[in-house]
């Protein structure tokens, strides 16, 4: 039996020089996957492997990355039967990564020449085990544009209770810091990363690096982000689950605000019935509720919304 050697803490000296896993979900991406390897490829920091699991495509995906595999032995291709989702895929990616660091990129993103190298370099200035960057994103028309991602830094739970922060194709964590939250929650079906982002910032510090690591490729008919009701949904989802941290640690004006942004989700993605769930849930909380709810209105006829009081 061959024993794997012991998996070196993330808080070591020296994760300038550590092996990092990128993990990469793919679904349906033979056109882009490899666009998305060659900027791995392109890393400063040469000490990476990439794991690409195909999550039951139908295209050739698993042929582009068994071609680059076998120019590239760190490619690796990990297969699932049927298309389970991005999470589960980036879970099995997780369990059979080797790396004591686990970096995420998607399959039609890329990321900046020296991506692993200045998050690395921020862990190891103040040895922290989960850091993330802003980046670029690609908008319809092919322009580039800054992110803008919130430079969120330090211990930021409440502050993640109360707003999405990172992204996963800028979050760098240290692989123990993933095994402690027991891996990524595979029902939430959008915004994963904030539920992960939470559910990570309750046991560690993070840092930010505010030089853009990543392009966010907003190209795609596919890509959850359009999907506005999906969107709508996965927010509800992640607030319901945190909703008990959301009401002890950030209070209750700021579950309020969930559901006043909940509502004008389902408003922007035309599902009225459940938008006026939300509205009504607002007004059941008094007169705050009441002001966020004319707030909601006002903001839905175009007009700036009215300040909570």
């Amino acid at each position: 039996m061959t024993v794997e050697p012991p998996v070196p803490s993330a808080t070591d000296p020296g994760p300038r020089t550590a092996l990092v896993s990128v993990v990469i979900p793919a679904f349906n991406r033979a056109a882009t996957i490899a666009a998305a390897l060659h900027s791995v490829q392109a890393q400063t920091h040469p000490d990476w492997e990439a794991i690409v699991v195909d999550d039951g495509s139908r295209d050739n995906t698993a042929e582009v990355v068994e071609r680059h595999g076998q120019w590239d032995a760190r490619i690796r291709l990990i297969r699932h039967s049927a298309n389970r989702g991005a999470q589960a895929a980036r879970n099995t990616g997780i369990r059979h990564a080797r790396g004591s660091w686990i970096a995420f990129l998607d399959s039609d993103d890329r990321w900046i020449g020296d991506s692993l190298q200045v998050r690395l370099e921020a862990a190891g200035t103040r040895r922290l085990t989960v850091v993330h960057s802003d980046g670029f994103q690609r908008r319809d028309d092919g322009s580039i544009a800054l992110y803008g991602l919130p430079a969120l830094d330090g211990w930021i739970y409440r502050e993640l209770l109360c707003r999405p922060g990172p992204v996963f194709q800028g979050l760098l964590v240290a692989r123990e810091a993933l095994e402690r939250i027991g891996g990524l929650d595979e029902r939430i079906i959008a915004l994963q990363e904030w539920d992960t982002a939470i559910r990570l910032a309750e046991y560690n510090e993070f840092g930010f690096v505010r030089l853009p690591t990543f392009i966010w490729d907003r190209r795609g008919a596919d890509t959850i982000t359009k999907d506005r009701g999906r969107d709508a949904r996965g927010y509800e989802h992640v607030v319901r689950k945190h909703a008990e941290a959301i009401l002890n640690t950030a209070g209750p004006r700021a579950l309020l605000r969930h559901y006043a942004t909940m509502a004008l989700r389902y408003l922007a993605a035309g599902e009225k019935a459940e938008a006026f769930r939300c509205l009504r849930a607002l007004r059941r909380f008094g007169r705050e509720g009441t002001v966020m709810l004319r707030g909601c209105v006002v903001e839905r006829d175009g007009a700036p919304p009215a300040a909570p009081v």
